[in-house]
């Protein structure tokens, strides 16, 4: 809150229905924008605790801790064996599976470190296929010609 109002019961009633922060001008734009990035940082440190770092799209769950990924066929639990950039594409397509990804997308996402051709996603896909097909999941991830990736089909 940043207010004109300088008196304690003004700072208390602020805090009070909901203020994260109360500044008084006249103020110290340096001491305002510290004030937000502590508020940010507990914010981004309390959500990150609440939400699940297990991403579930049946048949997968991908556990983005452990780095593990574990997909469901039947009755079987089957943890897949990725190498680290077919986990990543699995994992960045899981995080949306309905929505198309470019391979210029996946690229720079899933393989930031180096400068692969557009069409090295398209080899990782095809190993990451293979080894999903060896689990009984057949055509993930499905290819939009001319587009890209996505994880399931609408």
């Amino acid at each position: 809150m940043l207010t004109a109002l300088d008196q304690d019961i003004d700072k208390l009633m602020g805090l009070r229905i909901g203020a994260d922060d109360y500044v008084v001008k006249p103020f110290n734009p340096a001491e305002v924008v510290a004030r937000v990035q502590a508020v940010l940082r507990r914010a981004r440190t309390a959500s990150e605790t609440e939400t699940s770092r297990v991403l579930r799209v049946p048949p997968f769950e991908i556990d983005l801790d452990q780095h593990e990924a574990v997909v469901q066929s039947g009755n079987a639990r089957h943890v897949l064996s990725l190498t680290l950039t077919e986990y990543r594409i699995l994992a960045q397509l899981a995080r949306y599976p309905k929505r198309v990804f470019s391979r210029a997308e996946l690229l720079s996402t899933c393989l930031p470190e180096g400068d692969a051709l557009e069409r090295t996603v398209d080899s990782h896909v095809s190993k990451l296929r293979k080894k999903l097909e060896e689990c009984g999941v057949s055509g993930v991830p499905t290819g939009v010609r001319g587009v890209g990736y996505r994880l399931l089909e609408l």
